[in-house]
């Protein structure tokens, strides 16, 4: 996802929980409207209270990783090096019985993101091959 990209160039020392949630809640806004989900209209009258995007984007797009997997973390804590979070903004279409939602796990560093999870096959005849013993 091109939202996916975009949220992982955010996970930098100094952002927030709330300042990074609500960039990609925009973004998967405008990818919606894009590809036909919402309608730009829609969007500009909905309520601010109960956004039109959770419709199909229903869950946060983060987690801290730290001694387990969901390891508390304090919200309003500013980002710091060191740390390691997921990203994974999903989407749900129940009309369609489809969804998809990839989890990365990101180091923040104070030289940018460092993907964790960069290597990991995600296409299905990779991992295919990769669970029946077979290399990539």
């Amino acid at each position: 996802m091109r939202v996916q990209k975009k949220a992982i160039e955010k996970l930098v020392p100094g952002n927030t929980t709330q300042k990074y949630n609500e960039f990609v809640n925009k973004e998967m806004e405008k990818e919606m409207i894009e590809i036909g989900l919402l309608d730009e209209e829609d969007v500009r009258n909905q309520n601010p209270e109960k956004p039109l995007y959770k419709k199909y984007f229903m869950h946060g797009t983060a987690h801290h990783l730290g001694l387990d997997v969901h390891d508390v973390f304090n919200k309003h804590e500013p980002f710091k090096a060191g740390m390691v979070f997921t990203c994974e903004p999903g989407i749900y279409v129940r009309e369609e019985n489809i969804g998809i939602r990839i989890e990365n796990n990101i180091l923040i560093t104070n030289d940018g993101p460092v993907d964790l999870s960069a290597n990991i096959p995600r296409n299905p005849d990779e991992i295919e091959r990769l669970m029946s013993g077979g290399s990539l």
